[in-house]
């Protein structure tokens, strides 16, 4: 009995040692090609055995392994046989055919024809799962002849890459910023036009009033004329907006003032419109005005600034100054204090009056130039000398004369953020070609102040999805059905 058992040892110790002899010629794998559907990671190759020759007693346990970043998993094993250990398998009689059965899942056993040409159709299916979403997913056949494991093995030929990750193929979307009105520089300047007394008729030329008062308004004008000329140096310019403010002197009922200097504003800016429309052929109409009654303010300036009179008489003045007034009542109250109080009188007549509040009576004016309509290639020439007077919509604009994804298109999109990087059209544009450049961090932090519009959604749904979260991306993408990149992204993720 003790030598039967001695004898069915040595059997078996033959049989493995056999099994683990070194086979002749070698195993290669053709057209390996992964895909997916229903839920499952669809692996089909061809194991090509030409050049293989199996003894009786051998055997080859070959099957393929999927690796990703974190995780591997081994496929359905295809057990290739010689002829004595093909009979044995199909009688079930092979020795150690339980423990093989623990170690691989064996699919399919073939009988290796030696000295013939002959290839096996492999195809397996494993459950897709949230690892294989991965920047590389490859794939390699264990060749393990010992039976002692997969992973005992070694590589058959090189391994195969592929990847199931969605985010390459992950779309984001630029937004055209809506058409705003343009920036506009603004050249502003002071003139003392003069009037006539009570009047409020404007004399672009030399002239004697009744009262002997002369009045020649042609430099002052000059000064307007020559802020105009200079505004519109650019050829590219014009004006947008021409504002005519105009001052009187806290002399006078304020409401007479009020209706003074409100009729001499309207007279100047008729004036400066016509001449614009004929000089410049520019509609009259840019031309508003605005009426300051009584110019405290200056007159405020004027005291500060005083080198001749007493410190006692600058603190009276002041104090009187910044009394708050609620109407013309309380302005016209102020003015009868300087003119009646013993504090005042003497340096109202004297200073005041003939010296101070000539100055008061001033024309201010304020020039606002913008872009003119330009064509896009027009356009393209502004934004590298003089970005700051383009519009958002404009830079799009321009940004759109090239490729996405080229270096012409991106500079154009750092520009506008550049100009407006509180804007959150510029912040979202830039953060998708953050996205398409592959810089995901700077991205993240783009779409931090790029509001909430679908655009900006669906892109915050691809930089979850790139860093891994991609049933996130999934519920932020769920929310925004009606964008077409959205939708696209979401059946990746679906798939």
């Amino acid at each position: 009995m003790k030598r039967k058992i001695y004898a069915t040892l040595l059997a078996f110790t033959a049989v493995a040692l056999g099994a683990m002899a070194a086979v002749s010629g070698n195993v290669r794998t053709e057209n390996v090609s992964f895909s997916r559907g229903g839920g499952k990671i669809n692996v089909n190759a061809d194991i090509v055995l030409d050049s293989l020759t199996l003894k009786n007693n051998q055997q080859i346990f070959m099957t393929p392994v999927l690796s990703g970043e974190s995780d591997s998993i081994a496929l359905p094993t295809v057990l290739i046989t010689g002829r004595g250990m093909h009979y044995a398998y199909e009688r079930g009689t092979m020795r150690g055919l339980k423990e093989y059965r623990r170690k691989y899942d064996i699919m399919r056993e073939v009988r290796r024809d030696n000295g013939r040409s002959q290839m096996v159709d492999y195809t397996a299916s494993a459950p897709f799962a949230p690892w294989m979403r991965t920047e590389r997913l490859s794939i390699q056949f264990r060749y393990d002849t010992c039976g002692c494991g997969v992973f005992a093995g070694s590589g058959v030929g090189p391994s195969t890459d592929t990847t199931f990750n969605p985010v390459p193929a992950m779309r984001v979307a630029y937004i055209t910023p809506k058409v705003t009105d343009l920036p506009v520089s603004i050249h502003e300047g002071s003139a003392r036009v003069q009037f006539e007394v009570d009047k409020t008729v404007l004399h672009d030329s030399v002239y004697h009033a009744r009262s002997g008062q002369r009045i020649d308004n042609r430099q002052q004008l000059k000064i307007i004329y020559d802020s105009i000329a200079y505004a519109l140096t650019d050829p590219n310019a014009e004006i947008a907006k021409i504002e005519i403010i105009g001052y009187a002197s806290p002399e006078s009922p304020y409401e007479h003032n009020k209706e003074l200097a409100s009729g001499r504003s309207r007279a100047l800016a008729e004036y400066i419109g016509k001449y614009v429309g004929r000089k410049y052929n520019i509609d009259k109409n840019v031309t508003s005005f605005d009426a300051v009654p009584e110019n405290w303010v200056e007159f405020r300036e004027q005291v500060v600034n005083a080198k001749d009179i007493t410190e006692q008489q600058r603190q009276d003045l002041l104090a009187l100054i910044d009394r708050p007034a609620f109407g013309a009542a309380d302005y016209d109250a102020k003015e009868k204090e300087l003119k009646t109080d013993p504090k005042f009188r003497d340096l109202y007549r004297t200073k005041i009056l003939p010296q101070w509040f000539p100055h008061l009576r001033a024309t201010k004016f304020r020039i606002s130039t913008r872009l003119k309509p330009l064509a896009d290639p027009q356009l393209a020439e502004v934004i590298k000398t003089a970005p700051e007077k383009m519009s958002l919509n404009q830079m799009m604009r321009v940004a759109r004369l090239y490729p996405e994804g080229s270096a012409e298109f991106d500079k154009v999109i750092d520009t506008a953020l550049r100009y407006y990087p509180s804007d959150e059209e510029a912040n979202l544009n830039a953060a998708v070609s953050a996205i398409r450049g592959g810089n995901y961090d700077r991205a993240a932090a783009l779409l931090d102040k790029a509001g909430d519009s679908p655009e900006a959604v669906n892109a915050r749904a691809v930089v979850l999805a790139h860093n891994g979260d991609f049933d996130a991306a999934r519920r932020l993408l769920e929310t925004i059905p009606l964008l077409p990149e959205a939708q696209k992204n979401l059946n990746l993720l679906l798939d």
